[in-house]
């Protein structure tokens, strides 16, 4: 029988099935006590195929269970704020889906209350713990490739693949539109990467497509960083596109670099020459979810460092914030 931490789920849509229930069963210093979701066809479901034999349709239940060590908050984005203070107010760790908050006076609130916690608050941020995330930021860290001084990332999903039905624009009007949905996990990445710089200012634009719809599908900023850099960001959900299309890609005045699939080329002798490292696993999301439940079972159990914490989580909230605000003003917003 594992020993170690006990770890319920809050939320079991698709991503919790992916990302968390899988990863928190195979681990060897927790178990999967609990999970939690309005639909009880789901939680059925789910408690049946990983043996859980604590099954709540009511919130409070979970977080006010004693058994219970830690709580994966894995609701729609609204839900994030209200339900990680009140898991830190009953003791319990917590592992936030992102974006932390809906605005940053709740990211700030939250920020306060989980440096007062005796708990540990911690992101899930997985994108940051992917392995060809992690060779890049080792070739900037480094300087391999120079001072970077340009970014751009993108996330571009086709109306084959994302359908908005009635339902799912509810969903989105509530959790926010295009940027907070998508556009914050490409802020993830592309702050991490650029961590040692601080953004400055941004211009930002939004575009609804659906009239019925209070949030925008398609969305793009530049921000500019105090040092000179610049970061563009494009995001839409409804665009006449076969596939997705997901890329980020750096810079420097000594080379560059591409992500999906990582390509790093670094000037050698006034020539360009191709330096990326072999990669040995075959599914980079999947070591990502792997290494999110270990770090955080490590911070719990042997007092690491969380490598996400609300602080990174405030940043995002911050340019979010500034984003929205360029984008109703249609001006450039200092952050």
């Amino acid at each position: 029988m594992k020993k170690g931490l006990n770890i319920g789920v809050v939320g079991c849509g698709a991503h919790a099935q992916i990302a968390h229930l899988p990863f928190i069963t195979k681990h060897s210093e927790c178990r999967l006590s609990a999970i939690c979701d309005s639909d009880p066809r789901k939680i059925d479901h789910l408690g049946s195929k990983y043996g859980i034999t604590k099954r709540y349709l009511d919130f409070q239940e979970i977080v006010q269970d004693p058994e219970i060590d830690a709580l994966v908050i894995a609701t729609p984005n609204y839900l994030h704020v209200p339900m990680s203070v009140a898991a830190l107010k009953y003791g319990k760790h917590v592992l936030c889906e992102t974006p932390m908050a809906l605005n940053l006076r709740e990211a700030r609130e939250m920020v306060r209350i989980a440096k007062r916690a005796e708990s540990k608050f911690v992101l899930a941020m997985n994108n940051r713990l992917r392995p060809d995330v992690q060779i890049l930021k080792k070739f900037i860290r480094e300087s391999e490739l120079g001072e970077i001084y340009y970014a751009k990332a993108g996330w571009l999903i086709g109306t084959r693949e994302w359908i908005l039905s009635p339902v799912r624009l509810e969903s989105l009007s509530t959790g926010g539109g295009a940027f907070l949905s998508l556009g914050v996990h490409l802020l993830d990445i592309a702050l991490y990467l650029l961590s040692n710089k601080r953004p400055k200012n941004i211009f930002s634009s939004v575009h609804r497509k659906e009239a019925e719809a209070d949030v925008e599908d398609t969305a793009m900023c530049i921000i500019n960083f105090k040092d000179g850099a610049l970061l563009t960001i494009e995001v839409g959900w409804s665009l006449l596109f076969e596939k997705d299309f997901l890329y980020c890609n750096v810079f420097g005045n000594r080379g560059a670099a591409l992500l999906n699939p990582l390509k790093i080329q670094k000037e050698l002798h006034g020539e360009l020459f191709n330096v990326t490292p072999t990669i040995a696993q075959k599914n980079i999301y999947r070591t990502s979810y792997e290494s999110q439940i270990d770090t955080f079972v490590a911070c719990l159990t042997r007092k690491a460092e969380a490598p996400i914490c609300s602080e990174d989580g405030l940043l995002i909230a911050e340019v979010t914030e500034a984003f929205y605000t360029s984008a109703q003003k249609e001006q450039l917003v200092t952050i």
